[in-house]
């Protein structure tokens, strides 16, 4: 999801900001926070799902908040507008933008501090952050051209030019489970590209075509799959599904609607997808939608938890809803049961090999 789409509903007034109604007994409405700092651009989970970091970029502050208690441990006041988050173990980077200067900041979610400021020459539109946390991947548009900039751990950089920029942006950047392949979404009036970019070298090793503008990319928890949204004014939304294994679109799936971002289950079975109205659920296994959580505030994002049990929905008016999700709950205590019967299981005597 780029940063031009979080802006989108800049100016929209909510005053009463009561969450999200599921319409299925499979999600619950557990509770409903207004966060109070206004709309919120986007979330991210920390990866041991403690750590719930939310973007405002009218309040241009950022917000940890305790994901268990939904309370608000810190607030932390940034230069200029925060947009796109991503988060790992004990760190999340923050894309934020101004007038004379773009940058990606790395927040210490545990001293719930700003450790690092990179700054970026352009227009910084998302931020991926490679499973070892070694490298963080921007992407941006600088000098009419659209670029991704891989920034190490000691804060070198490497631009990655990808394309002429006229009339172009770019949507989304995510990195495969193994790090060696980044996936670039890029955008035209009328249709999209998907640039596969290997990691190490930086060479685009493929372009995969899109019918209509992307909105946003997410990845199969293996790495075999990307979901593509896009959005095509006659046709409305629809997710197409490529297998990275030969870099094709396999099946095209419409969802209506206007798609704006996603997020993927624990266990990989349920697609998450935000419109302005409602959250879809499409199932994987089907390729179909299922569901519709129904919204009374304007969903801007949503976030999974890392164990599947929770789904958080954050809107435009600055609340984020969280909704239990009985299918990964049974899961898991399917899972407890197993491991306790296992452990209680009575140890078998060891008898001499049989003669023959």
């Amino acid at each position: 999801m780029n940063r031009a789409n979080t802006a989108m509903h800049k100016n929209t007034v909510h005053t009463d900001p009561t969450g999200t109604a599921a319409v299925d007994p499979e999600y619950a409405v557990l509770t409903a926070v207004d966060i109070g700092r206004g709309p919120i651009a986007d979330v991210a989970v920390s990866a041991d799902g403690a750590t719930i970091v939310a973007t405002h970029y009218g309040d241009r502050s950022v917000s940890l908040i305790d994901a268990h208690a939904m309370i608000v441990e810190a607030d932390i006041d940034m230069p200029v507008e925060p947009h796109l988050v991503t988060a790992g173990e004990r760190r999340a980077y923050v894309t934020i933008s101004g007038h004379h200067y773009d940058s990606v900041a790395t927040i210490d979610t545990v001293n719930k501090q700003v450790i690092a400021n990179h700054p970026v020459e352009g227009i910084a539109t998302d931020v991926a952050v490679s499973p070892d946390a070694t490298r963080i991947f921007v992407a941006r548009i600088a000098d009419d051209r659209l670029g991704l900039v891989a920034i190490n751990t000691f804060g070198r950089t490497r631009t990655i030019d990808l394309a002429d920029a006229a009339g172009r942006t770019i949507d989304a950047v995510r990195v495969s489970p193994n790090g060696r392949l980044v996936y670039v979404a890029t955008s035209d009036a009328v249709s999209g590209t998907m640039f596969v970019v290997d990691a190490a070298n930086g060479r685009v090793v493929r372009d995969v075509p899109i019918a209509s503008p992307i909105r946003d990319i997410v990845l199969s928890r293996n790495g075999a799959l990307i979901y593509v949204a896009s959005f095509d004014t006659q046709w409305g939304g629809s997710v197409d599904i490529i297998d990275t294994a030969i870099n094709e679109i396999t099946a095209k799936v419409g969802i209506g609607g206007a798609p704006m971002q996603m997020a993927l289950s624990a266990d990989g079975e349920r697609l998450y997808i935000t419109d302005y109205e409602h959250v879809a659920v499409m199932c994987t296994e089907t390729n179909s939608v299922i569901d519709l959580l129904n919204v009374t505030a304007e969903p801007s994002c949503v976030a999974v938890s890392p164990d599947g049990t929770r789904l958080y929905v954050a809107d435009h008016a600055g609340a984020i809803t969280v909704l239990s999700v009985a299918s990964a709950l049974s899961d898991m205590e399917t899972e407890r049961l197993i491991s306790v019967n296992v452990s209680a299981a009575p140890e078998l005597r060891q008898r001499e090999p049989a003669t023959v």
